[in-house]
């Protein structure tokens, strides 16, 4: 069926602007919900129709818009981008849910959630760097304001903190990007921003930046990288993210390490793999990726063992996960690659559960500092139950999603990378550690009478985590509704690596 793409993000973007205009709060998060509804409703008809067993773009929409500087509104899929449109399209509708009691400007709160659904989609279906570009840069809007408005005490450092950083990534990312455009248009003399166009282009690309220090192909590579690694985020440019989700209000946070931060991963997939092999230097590359990926396991990992903030572990243990789908992507074995490309899906799943139960003890409780909780099981079992089978599917419990990702990637990295694999492993252990132990004086154990009365959370708030919870066991036993798509694009990727010798 054609133009299910662009009506599903002009639809997102109609709520939108339709929520901004709304009069009540009843009125907003109708609207709110409606939308995204619709929106999930459409790319359900587009995953049910979606062929796994080809690699090549499916729904393929093009319509000329900027003809004289070559700017094509064009759209597609494949197994690289279908998951994630049907992430943000789960995870949009039970944030609306969970957000459901929200008062503050409730029409601005829930039209900038529908703003992000539509600058996400748009990033995950583009096909064209321009528009692709226009996208990236629109989710950075609404977030910037949920987290500036609705945020915590230091909501404005943090805002902008988090605006700076991931702006200035994305300028680097589009030097990048007009350094393709310019070698394209000098080769085939007409002007055009077609992603495979400029991806193709890249691999002809001569000259050097810095005579005799990087060339060109090298310094347009570590722009694009840099663009993804920051808003995954990767160690060292990570310091915006903890400050970010601390401050930011819970949908906001779950929208962010749901969604925003598999920009990046999306990027590492859809850009950097089909150039690496053609960049001059292509060893150092996946050095520089690997070394990345393992930092941010392990360091991340050690951080969140180190925090007070409930809210702030989870923070660190996002970048520690986000680690794997590096290292898995600069394994370059096929199913290291989809295994990446899982963890991308499966930790969007599993990170709404995790924030959605931080928020849910910040308001019944008061606080998320873990050693003046305890005992809250008592009182919140319905959380307690939920919370648990997120901390378990964030650990790696088998039967879970979370396994099947990381299972893939350490395994199949091990044959090109097993020196950083055998560290990533301590990842592994000190995870458990992390959450078993914060569980274990947060939620269990004597009760803090400090705390006074608390309740259990609403039940539109266990709903929506609940919902999350089924999806995560349902593809940790049946993966192959998405992973199935993600293998036959992963081996397609991989061919230009085996024909060009970089890996045997």
């Amino acid at each position: 069926m054609a133009g299910l793409i662009s009506l599903m993000i002009l639809i997102s973007l109609a709520g939108a602007l339709i929520t901004f205009l709304a009069k009540t709060r009843e009125q907003a998060r109708t609207v709110a919900i409606i939308t995204s509804g619709i929106s999930l409703a459409i790319s359900l008809v587009i995953f049910s129709q979606f062929d796994s067993s080809i690699s090549t773009i499916q729904f393929l929409e093009s319509y000329s818009w900027i003809p004289s500087i070559g700017v094509t509104l064009k759209f597609g899929l494949d197994g690289i981008g279908m998951p994630l449109v049907l992430l943000s399209n789960i995870i949009i509708p039970l944030t609306v849910i969970f957000a459901w009691g929200e008062t503050k400007q409730a029409n601005r709160f829930y039209g900038l959630i529908l703003l992000e659904l539509t600058g996400v989609l748009g990033v995950f279906t583009s096909l064209d760097f321009f528009v692709f570009y226009i996208f990236w840069e629109i989710v950075l809007i609404p977030m910037y304001f949920l987290i500036s408005i609705w945020g915590g005490p230091r909501k404005e450092y943090a805002a902008i903190k988090f605006f700076i950083y991931t702006h200035v990534a994305s300028l680097v990312m589009l030097l990048a990007i007009f350094a393709m455009y310019f070698n394209a248009l000098g080769i085939t003399g007409t002007p055009s921003f077609d992603m495979f166009g400029l991806l193709k282009s890249y691999q002809v690309m001569d000259g050097d930046l810095i005579k005799g220090v990087i060339s060109l192909k090298d310094a347009v590579f570590i722009g694009l990288l840099f663009g993804f690694i920051v808003k995954m985020p990767a160690v060292p440019f990570h310091t915006w993210l903890p400050d970010a989700h601390v401050e930011a209000p819970t949908a906001g946070s779950v929208i962010l390490a749901a969604l925003l931060l598999k920009m990046g991963g999306y990027g590492l997939f859809r850009v950097i793999l089909p150039i690496l092999p053609y960049s001059d230097s292509p060893s150092r590359m996946i050095t520089l990726m690997a070394i990345i990926g393992v930092l941010s396991i392990l360091y991340g990992t050690f951080l969140a063992l180190a925090q007070r903030d409930l809210k702030k572990m989870v923070a660190y243990s996002s970048i520690s996960h986000m680690g794997y789908v590096t290292l898995g992507a600069a394994a370059l074995v096929p199913l290291s690659v989809s295994g990446a490309m899982y963890q991308q899906f499966s930790h969007g799943l599993i990170t709404g559960i995790l924030f959605m139960s931080c928020g849910v003890i910040q308001h019944s409780a008061g606080t998320r500092i873990i050693h003046d909780l305890g005992g809250i099981a008592k009182y919140m079992p319905k959380l307690t139950f939920v919370m648990l089978a997120g901390f378990l599917a964030s650990l790696g419990l088998p039967g879970m999603s979370g396994f099947i990702a990381e299972f893939l990637v350490l395994v199949n990295s091990y044959f090109t990378l097993p020196t950083f694999v055998i560290l990533a492993l301590f990842g592994i252990v000190f995870t458990a550690g992390y959450h078993l132990w914060a569980m274990q004086r947060a939620v269990f154990g004597t009760y803090n009478e400090k705390l006074g009365h608390i309740h259990d959370g609403a039940n539109y708030e266990i709903a929506s985590m609940a919902i999350l919870v089924l999806l995560v066991i349902y593809f940790g036993l049946n993966p192959n509704p998405v992973l199935n798509m993600m293998t036959v694009n992963a081996e397609q990727l991989l061919k230009s690596v085996v024909l060009r010798g970089v890996i045997t």
